[in-house]
């Protein structure tokens, strides 16, 4: 079973976050929900950040198609301060190391962690085109990690959680998906012997590591997917905000 269902790190793939990328609903979504969404159209405020990528199965299988990268552009009204957090204690090729989600939050500790548990999961749907798909559970960590880097820690849970956990370094840089845009978030997926990530959600905790303000009164989320066996795509998610007066 671990050969069919447990991650393997990939390299990281040189390409563009906005080459050939279609806007295809019906292939993968982004939305996002920002608390509170009462802000400041001049002072950056302390923010709470849902933000969520469903993929849907490819016609004629039980199964998504495969991701290989996903870039994460946020709003312009965004603003990440990373040195607000603590940074991780040990290194990614340690923190793989651990068992349970527990060890790596005693690892990295406890101040680094920028998730929330309770909203940070993840899917992986295991089908073909002659059998009923599979879904194995994941729980996410995020990690603050230095060179403006988040760490992601997945670790199957429920019937995979024998299963050892992965990790993915997301690279924060500067979006070039235009100027509605301000930061990107750049993660390689790592490839499955076995089917594909189908729900990817992370929920940011409401503190100084990421701030917003209101102006303009519009928030535009964008999630560009680059797969192995289909069209890159790419779909946007708008949030409003109120201003304080």
């Amino acid at each position: 079973m671990k050969r069919y269902l447990a991650f393997a790190l990939a390299g990281a793939i040189g390409l563009s976050a906005v080459s050939l990328a279609v806007a295809d609903e019906s292939v993968q979504t982004e939305t996002a929900k920002v608390k509170p969404t009462k802000l400041s159209k001049k002072k950056y405020q302390n923010i709470k950040l849902i933000n969520t990528i469903n993929t849907f199965n490819k016609p004629g299988t039980f199964q998504p198609p495969k991701g290989v990268r996903t870039v994460v552009d946020w709003p312009k009204q965004l603003k990440f301060n990373t040195s607000a957090v603590p940074f991780c204690k040990t290194d990614a090729s340690s923190l793989g190391l651990t068992a349970t989600t527990e060890e790596a939050i005693a690892a990295c500790g406890k101040k680094s962690v920028v998730s929330d548990p309770k909203g940070s999961t993840a899917e992986v749907t295991v089908g073909g085109a002659t059998m009923v798909a599979t879904t194995i559970d994941v729980q996410v960590t995020a990690f603050n990690e230095s060179g403006k880097q988040l760490i992601l820690y997945a670790k199957p849970i429920g019937a995979a959680a024998q299963l050892p956990a992965n990790i993915l370094i997301g690279k924060l840089k500067k979006s070039k998906a235009g100027k509605k845009y301000g930061k990107a978030l750049d993660v390689t997926i790592p490839p499955l012997a076995a089917g594909a990530i189908s729900f990817f959600e992370v929920t940011v905790k409401k503190s100084k590591y990421i701030q917003a303000k209101c102006k303009p009164k519009k928030m535009t989320f964008q999630a560009t997917t680059f797969f192995s066996d289909a069209p890159t795509s790419s779909d946007t998610h708008t949030v409003k905000c109120k201003p304080k007066k």
